[in-house]
């Protein structure tokens, strides 16, 4: 049995995978080309539990996609089958990034949820 939030996690990166992008749980070595996603960080509040029971966690999630910078399209429809494979409420914010040592396009989503 695992923790819900593993069992989240685990789900999110099953849902991505779908997309056929590659999903890493940390940013790759520079040699790796995009496209990636990279599960990233979240916070999590249990104040929504009761004392005794189950245990409920609000929580958000950052994932972040890195894509090449050569079709903004292609981009948008990779943002857009992001959106479908997770079926959430999804923030998100398209950046130009050199961080990876190279310019991409670097969308980072945010999926606030309740997990039980």
């Amino acid at each position: 049995m695992y923790s819900p939030m593993t069992e989240y996690l685990k789900m999110v990166s099953t849902r991505l995978g779908t997309t056929g992008i590659p999903v890493k749980f940390k940013l790759p070595d520079a040699k790796v080309k995009e496209p990636f996603y990279v599960i990233g960080p979240h916070t999590g509040n249990d104040s929504p539990s009761a004392k005794f029971g189950p245990a409920i966690i609000d929580t958000s999630l950052q994932i972040d996609l890195y894509y090449p910078i050569d079709s903004r399209t292609a981009l948008e429809e990779a943002v857009f089958k992001t959106k479908i494979a997770l079926n959430k409420r999804i923030d998100h914010q398209i950046l130009i990034d050199n961080s990876i040592g190279r310019e991409v396009y670097h969308v980072v989503f945010r999926i606030n949820d309740y997990i039980y």
